[in-house]
Order: structure tokens, then C-alpha cells, then sequence
């Protein structure tokens, strides 16, 4: 199968760098927000509007980049869902590249099975920069031969891509990933907020960190904590929404261990944790992320 066309439901802060990309690289692109703003940047680039998700059932592939699982089901399988615009002519591939459950993607796939749409799941983790350098860790579940067929457009988002297995498999994937990555996050804002407190050179506590168990992907960068930081944090709006994804994946988190047959206090304390995050939280990733470039 030859991708000519990609669309791209959901244009925010991951989804619009994406969409660039794949824009940049050729492919016809067609765009889905009900923000109208951030459409009209993509058709002034010569992008197609798709004003409802089933004007995308067009396109060869379908990348949905939308926030919660709700909002999921409702660009494939709603009233103005793909679903809805898909003719007996056309086969699009749909990739679920929203944080979602494994149940909603193996949902999805049972309504589907009638008609000839495919699904494959496919989180991305590396964030913003990640989206808009092109270098995103792309984390795949489903058919190969489906998965081989959009890897040309993965191609352009990102540098690695990881088969996990079986439909919904790269979503139980990156659950588990967001159970460290977001608690790593929080954690070290606070070590690092500490660290700078009592006098300490932030990039040198994270060569320390490198070089004893407290490494993690917050101290890898050698000059220290404050870009990463800084990615997050750029302003209140961008903290409030990088909470609310927090809140989102560890919510996951807490249902996909509630059903599990062992116990997990961590993971729930964990959510309690991220549901209590605010003005502390922020004044600690605020603080390393103004830290002077020359000193971090």
C-alpha cells in the first residue's frame, strides 16, 4: 500500500508539529481541530480543512492525536466520526496515537470489524521537542503488515519505533512507561529544586545522578535539569494542561492496576500524588527551568 495522504484529527501541542512534519515531507495532508486558528496555519500551507473527523475517512492514513479516551471514541465511532464518512471504496489505516487504554483500542476494533477500516495503536512518548525535531519514540500495536504500511509517515515523526505486540499491546506499553516517567518528573523537580536551595550546581547534581542510582531521563542532559524543565513549563497555561495529561495517565494507570490481580499502593499513591500537583509544583519547575543557561 502506497501512504499518498495522511490526516491528522487533533492539531494541539503535539499533534500540529506532526502535523508539519508530515506536510513537510510531501505527503497530502488534511487537518481536523475545532480550533479554527490552528486549521487556517495548515490550509494557508496548502493543507485540506476537514471540518468534521469523517471528512478524514478520505486519506490512506489517519493519525488520531486527540486528548482522552472519550474523545477517541467519538472522532472514530460518532455521529461525525470516520466511521461515518468511510465508503466501500476505501480502507484507510486509523493510528491511535492518544494515550489511551488497551480495552478502548480493542473496543474500537470489534465496532470496526464489519466495515474496512484498520486500526493499529500507536502512543508516542518525547514530547513537544520530541514532535517538533522529529524524534519521537513511537510505540506500535496491531497488524505488521499494517504498521509496515504507515511506517513512511512514522518515519517523518520519528527516530525509533517499537513493536510491542497484539492491538492495544503499545498502549499497556506506555502506561506502564508514564508510571516512571511521570513520577520522575515530580519527584526530581522537587530533588532538583532542593539541590539548588542548598547551593548545589544543577548540572553537576545531574553528572552525580548519571553516575549513581538516582538516574533517570531528567538527568541525562550534561548541562543540567533546565531545558527539560523549561519545555514544560513556558507559562501557568502550559503547566495546568501538562497537569491534566499527568492526571489523565495515571488515572490509566490507577484502572489498569485496580483490575489487575496484585496489589499496587505505589501506583495509587502515585495518582493521589498527581491529582494534589499545584502552586508548588509549578514554582518548582519554574525555578529550574529560569536557571541561568551558563550555570546549568
Amino acid at each position: 500500500m502506497m501512504i499518498r495522504s495522511v490526516a491528522v484529527v487533533g492539531i494541539g501541542a503535539m499533534g500540529a508539529p506532526m502535523a508539519r512534519r508530515i506536510q513537510t515531507a510531501g505527503f497530502e495532508l488534511a487537518v481536523c481541530d475545532s480550533n479554527e486558528a490552528a486549521v487556517a496555519e495548515f490550509v494557508d500551507r496548502g493543507a485540506r480543512a476537514a471540518p468534521e473527523p469523517a471528512d478524514c475517512a478520505n486519506a490512506d492514513v489517519i493519525l488520531v492525536l486527540v486528548a482522552t479516551p472519550d474523545q477517541v471514541w467519538e472522532v472514530i465511532l460518532g455521529e461525525r466520526g470516520i466511521l461515518a464518512g468511510i465508503n466501500a471504496q476505501r480502507s484507510p489505516i486509523i493510528a491511535v496515537m492518544s494515550t489511551v487504554s488497551a480495552e478502548v483500542v480493542e473496543d474500537i476494533f470489534l465496532q470496526l470489524r464489519p466495515s474496512r477500516l484498520r486500526v493499529i495503536d500507536a502512543p508516542i512518548s518525547g514530547g513537544v521537542r520530541g514532535a517538533e525535531q522529529g524524534t519521537l519514540t513511537i510505540l506500535t500495536g496491531g497488524d505488521e503488515q499494517d504498521i509496515a504500511a504507515v511506517e513512511p509517515v512514522f518515519r517523518t515523526l520519528g527516530t525509533r519505533q517499537i513493536h510491542c505486540g497484539a492491538l492495544g499491546a503499545a498502549q499497556t506499553m506506555k502506561i506502564v512507561n508514564n508510571i516512571l516517567g511521570v513520577s520522575t518528573t515530580v519527584i526530581a523537580g522537587e530533588a532538583y529544586r532542593l539541590a539548588i536551595e542548598r547551593g548545589l550546581d544543577p548540572a553537576r547534581v545531574s553528572h552525580v545522578l548519571e553516575a549513581c542510582s538516582g538516574r533517570s531521563a531528567r538527568s541525562k542532559d550534561p548541562a543540567g535539569p533546565r531545558a527539560g524543565y523549561a519545555e514544560l513549563v513556558p507559562d501557568r497555561a502550559s503547566f495546568t494542561s501538562v497537569s491534566a495529561i499527568m492526571r489523565k495517565d495515571l488515572s490509566l494507570a490507577f484502572d489498569m492496576a485496580s483490575q489487575a490481580k496484585g496489589k499496587y499502593p505505589a501506583v495509587c499513591g502515585l495518582k493521589i500524588l498527581i491529582d494534589s500537583l499545584g502552586e508548588e509544583t509549578f514554582d518548582h519547575w519554574r525555578r529550574i527551568a529560569e536557571l541561568p543557561s551558563g550555570n546549568d
